[in-house]
C-alpha cells in the first residue's frame, strides 16, 4: 500500500527537473498524476511513460499556467478524467535575468503570471474537489530569492516573495477544510535551466553555499513528498528552505577580514 493510494496529483511544469521528479515519486507512492507542460512535450511524454511503468495512471495536459483559459481547461480535463484532485504541486516558474532598468512590462507580467498568479488560479479551481473530499495538500515551490535579493532577478524575487505570503494566507484560511499549504524553497539546484543560464554554474555559487555544493533534484523531491504525506499532518503555512545553508549565511570577503571584526 502506498501513502497516496487513491489520490490524484497535479504537478505543474512536470516535464523536467523538479516537477518531473516530484510527479514520478508521487506515483511511486501510489498517486495517479496529471502531468502539465507548456513547451517540452517530449519531456512530458517521458514523465508519463515512467509513471505508467510504475502501474499508475498519468495524463498529459498542455497548458500555460499563467493564463486563466489554459488553467480552466486543464482542470476541466482533470475532473473529466479523474473526478477529483487531492494533491496540488505548483512548480511552474520562469526566471528572466536582467538589470532592473532593462525589464519590460511584458517581462514583469509574464513572470508574475506564471510564478504567482498561477497559484491563485490553480488553488481556486482545486478547492471545490478538496473541500468535497474532506481535505487536500498544496505544496508551492518557492525559492531562496523569496528570502533575499538575487542580482538581476527583481521580478522573480518579487514573485517568489509573493508565493511565501499567499501560501501562509491560504494555510490559515483553508485549515478549517483540512487543506494544508506549505512552501518548499530550493536554493541552487543541478537542473538544466541553471546550467543554461550561467555558463560557470555551479562554480560561481560554491563560495556562497556553506555545504560547498549545489543541491540535487532528489533533495527537493523528498521534502515535497514529505510535505504531502501524513507525516506532515500538523505542518501548514511553513516555508522550508532547502539550500545548503545559503539563506543563513552572510559571506565575508576573507577569513582575515572576519577575524578583524570579532
Amino acid at each position: 500500500m502506498g501513502e497516496f493510494d487513491g489520490k490524484v496529483a497535479l504537478v505543474t511544469g512536470s516535464s523536467k527537473g523538479i516537477g518531473k521528479g516530484v510527479g514520478i515519486e508521487l506515483a511511486k507512492n501510489g498517486a495517479d498524476v496529471v502531468i502539465n507542460y507548456c513547451s517540452d512535450k517530449n519531456g512530458a511524454i517521458d514523465t508519463k511513460n515512467q509513471i505508467e511503468s510504475l502501474g499508475k495512471k498519468a495524463i498529459i495536459v498542455e497548458a500555460d499556467v499563467g493564463k486563466f483559459k489554459d488553467v480552466k481547461n486543464m482542470f476541466n480535463l482533470i475532473y473529466e478524467e479523474f473526478g477529483r484532485i487531492d494533491i496540488l504541486i505548483n512548480n511552474s516558474a520562469i526566471a528572466i535575468w536582467k538589470p532592473f532598468e532593462d525589464f519590460t512590462e511584458d517581462d514583469w507580467d509574464r513572470t508574475i503570471n506564471i510564478n504567482l498568479k498561477s497559484i491563485f488560479m490553480t488553488t481556486q479551481l482545486a478547492l471545490p474537489s478538496m473541500k468535497k473530499n474532506g481535505g487536500g495538500v498544496i505544496v508551492n515551490i518557492g525559492s531562496m530569492s523569496g528570502h533575499a535579493y538575487l542580482d538581476c532577478l527583481v521580478p522573480y524575487g518579487a514573485s517568489k516573495g509573493g508565493v511565501n505570503l499567499i501560501s501562509k494566507g491560504l494555510a490559515v484560511e483553508l485549515a478549517k477544510y483540512n487543506i494544508r499549504v506549505n512552501v518548499v524553497s530550493p536554493g541552487t539546484i543541478a537542473i538544466k535551466r541553471n546550467f543554461e543560464t550561467d555558463p560557470n554554474y555551479p562554480d560561481n555559487w560554491f563560495p556562497f553555499i556553506p555545504q560547498g555544493r549545489v543541491g540535487e533534484v532528489r533533495e527537493i523531491v523528498d521534502p515535497v513528498i514529505f510535505m504531502c504525506s501524513s507525516k506532515a499532518s500538523h505542518i501548514t503555512g511553513q516555508i522550508l528552505y532547502v539550500d545548503g545553508g545559503v539563506t543563513s549565511y552572510i559571506p565575508m570577503p576573507s577569513s582575515d577580514f572576519a577575524k578583524k571584526t570579532i
